[in-house]
C-alpha cells in the first residue's frame, strides 16, 4: 500500500523535471537561433539606438570603419599651469641656438562652409533597392528642388555629375527612418547630409517584412546653359 501511495508523488516529480528540462531546451534553442542569425538585415554597417530599444539611424561605412579601428577622438584634457621648474628653465631655452627662429606655429583657420552656388541641376531619384522584396520610390521623387538646393547651398557639384546614396529603414507605416549617407560622389559631405535629411520621414511604401533596410540613389547633373 505504501508503494502504491508513493507512485503519484513520483509521477509528479518526473513531470516537473521534464518541464524544467523542456524550458531549458527551449532557452538553448533561442540562443542557437540568435547565433545562426549573425547579420543585421536592416543596417549593413550597424545601427545607433537610444538605449530604449528604438533605432535612431544606421551607421555609415565610414563610421563603422572608425569604430572598428577604435580611433574615436579622445576628450581634451585641461592643460596644467606651468610649474616652477618650467619657469626656471625658460631662460635656458631662450638662449638656445634656435631662439632666433620664429617658433609660433600658424593656428588653424576655422573651416568655413562650402560656398553656395546657383547652378541648374537635373535630379534623378531612384531606384530604391531593398534588402528583401521590391520597393518603388514612393514620395521620394517629389522634392527634387530641395535635393538640388542641398547641393547648391553646400558647394555645388565638383564634377559635371554627382551622386548620393541614402540608406534608411522601413517599417509597416512605410516611411524612411534612421537615414544615413551610404555613399557620395562629386558632392560635399554637408550636401550629402542635407539630401539624407530630405529623405528622412518621407513615404516610400510598405515593405514585405516588418522591418527592411533599403537604399535610394539620387543623381545630379549640371544642365548646360
Amino acid at each position: 500500500m505504501t508503494s502504491i501511495a508513493k507512485r503519484p508523488l513520483l509521477t509528479l516529480s518526473i513531470a516537473g523535471m521534464l518541464l524544467a528540462f523542456g524550458a531549458l531546451a527551449s532557452g538553448e534553442s533561442a540562443d542557437a537561433l540568435l547565433r545562426r542569425y549573425p547579420y543585421d538585415p536592416a543596417c549593413a554597417w550597424g545601427r545607433i539606438g537610444n538605449g530604449k530599444g528604438i533605432i535612431v539611424r544606421c551607421l555609415s561605412e565610414a563610421e563603422a570603419s572608425v569604430l572598428r579601428a577604435g580611433s574615436l577622438p579622445a576628450a581634451p584634457t585641461p592643460s596644467a599651469p606651468p610649474s616652477a621648474a618650467t619657469s626656471a628653465s625658460a631662460p635656458t631655452a631662450s638662449a638656445s641656438p634656435s631662439a632666433g627662429a620664429p617658433n609660433d606655429e600658424p593656428s588653424e583657420a576655422p573651416i568655413s562652409p562650402p560656398a553656395a552656388t546657383d547652378e541648374k541641376l537635373d535630379v534623378t531619384v531612384g531606384p530604391v533597392t531593398a534588402d528583401s522584396g521590391e520597393l518603388g520610390i514612393g514620395k521620394l521623387g517629389a522634392p527634387k528642388d530641395r535635393y538640388a538646393k542641398c547641393i547648391n547651398d553646400n558647394g555645388g557639384l565638383k564634377d559635371p555629375t554627382g551622386e548620393v546614396q541614402v540608406r534608411f529603414l522601413l517599417r509597416q507605416r512605410g516611411r524612411a527612418e534612421g537615414v544615413s549617407v551610404a555613399k557620395r560622389t562629386g558632392v560635399s559631405q554637408e550636401a550629402a547630409r542635407c539630401v539624407s535629411e530630405v529623405v528622412d520621414r518621407r513615404y516610400v511604401g510598405v515593405p514585405e517584412a516588418p522591418i527592411v533596410g533599403a537604399t535610394v540613389v539620387i543623381k545630379f547633373a549640371k544642365v548646360a546653359k
